[in-house]
């Protein structure tokens, strides 16, 4: 069973959440918190929602100490969720009018959340377009061709960034997209792009910066995509657009 532990301070006018999900940024996630309130929530009233996927190095305890500060809510638990299902189960508690995702590790830049804030009214999604991606070479190859296969089989536009999870759209919006996720453990942003389209929903990418994260070794790293492990992620993702192309064909 979640704990789950919402903040009483909230904005009763907010119409955006961020929605974050978290696991083991005990490094990281006080800045990025601190961050996107400064630049967002002192300018438009903001609430804060953090799925924290089963963290064991102190992220929980940070996070009780920010919701004392901020106007911040998270929902926890023991057991390791996933980052998908982090997703949808974050989703749930959204009241806003919007909902703007990031994630807990800090590459992305807050400020560039009002390239996609002018472009609320006019589109479903509004997306995050890394142009200068700052992953490890692996992980960028892996995307390219993955990415590259997503939008020959499902007959996509040319969309520079599907995986991305920098991205800003109407709460309604994503919870009945997001509740169809069915299939692509490792991509989740993959299968939502490719069910939005489907819907004919209006999609635009936004150009926004990108940063290295740093481990406690002060090296770029990736928790997921770790080079051993991209035999198995590979598979998973090819089985996953398997089973998603009869549905959607």
């Amino acid at each position: 069973m979640q704990d789950v532990n919402l903040a009483e301070s909230a904005y009763e006018h907010a119409s955006v959440t961020l929605l974050l999900t978290a696991h083991n940024e005990a490094d990281t996630i006080e800045s990025v918190i601190s961050e996107f309130y400064r630049e967002i929530g002192e300018k438009i009233p903001l609430k804060i929602l953090v799925v924290e996927d089963g963290s064991t190095d102190g992220t929980k305890e940070i996070l009780l100490k920010l919701s004392k500060t901020f106007p911040l809510g998270f929902l926890s638990g023991k057991e390791r969720r996933g980052y998908s299902k982090a997703v949808t189960e974050g989703l749930k508690r959204i009241d806003t009018e919007y909902v703007f995702f990031t994630d807990g590790d800090g590459q992305h830049v807050a400020k560039d959340f009002w390239k996609l804030y002018e472009f609320r009214d006019n589109y479903s999604v509004v997306s995050g377009w890394r142009v200068k991606r700052a992953d490890a070479l692996h992980r960028k190859v892996m995307s390219k061709v993955f990415q590259w296969m997503i939008k020959g089989l499902f007959k996509l536009p040319n969309f520079h960034d599907i995986t991305a999870p920098y991205k800003l759209m109407q709460s309604d919006v994503a919870k009945v997209v997001a509740n169809e996720w069915k299939y692509m453990k490792e991509s989740f942003w993959a299968e939502f792009i490719i069910r939005a389209h489907k819907k004919g929903l209006k999609i635009v990418e936004v150009p926004v910066r990108h940063r290295s994260r740093i481990d406690n070794s002060n090296n770029s790293s990736t928790r997921v995509y770790k080079p051993l492990k991209i035999p198995k992620i590979a598979i998973s993702q090819l089985l996953g657009l398997l089973r998603l192309w009869p549905e959607l064909r």
